[in-house]
């Protein structure tokens, strides 16, 4: 070791961030996000994409359930959290991102976010996510 001490260095050890969303979102809260190419949150470019977390309920919205661009949002991206299902899934089935914001079984070589731990029997339920971020499925 170099003699260097970091007893002041920073280390947020929140389990959520707070970021700007890039573009509308539609019932936002359960959804999850990624990070979009300019650095702000966004839905899944694609089906089984990584994804950093799940916006948590409290995400401002207007009338008609929008959550706009530009607006602040809380991301929970560690612990267990409850999101969105596109599809039903079992308790303990690796879970993934759809485009849509919803999370579902993952498939090979999808990445995924987290371990299922409630069941969901249809899309639109909510189910509990230990978030792991845990590599590719095989």
């Amino acid at each position: 070791m170099n003699g260097k001490q970091y007893l002041n260095a920073f280390i947020n050890n929140t389990a959520t961030i707070r970021d700007v969303l890039a573009a509308d979102v539609q019932d936002a809260p359960h959804k999850v996000l990624a990070y979009n190419t300019d650095g702000k949150l966004a839905l899944p470019a694609a089906d089984g994409d990584p994804v950093i977390g799940i916006i948590l309920s409290d995400a401002p919205a207007n009338d008609s359930g929008v959550t706009p661009s530009g607006a602040e949002v809380d991301v929970l991206i560690r612990h267990i959290g409850l999101a969105e299902a596109g599809a039903a899934v079992a308790k303990g089935d690796f879970l993934t991102a759809a485009t849509n914001g919803t999370v579902r079984k993952a498939a090979a070589g999808e990445y995924i976010l987290g371990i299922a731990m409630t069941a969901a029997t249809a899309a639109g339920e909510l189910t509990q996510v230990y978030i792991t971020h845990g590599g590719y499925a095989k």
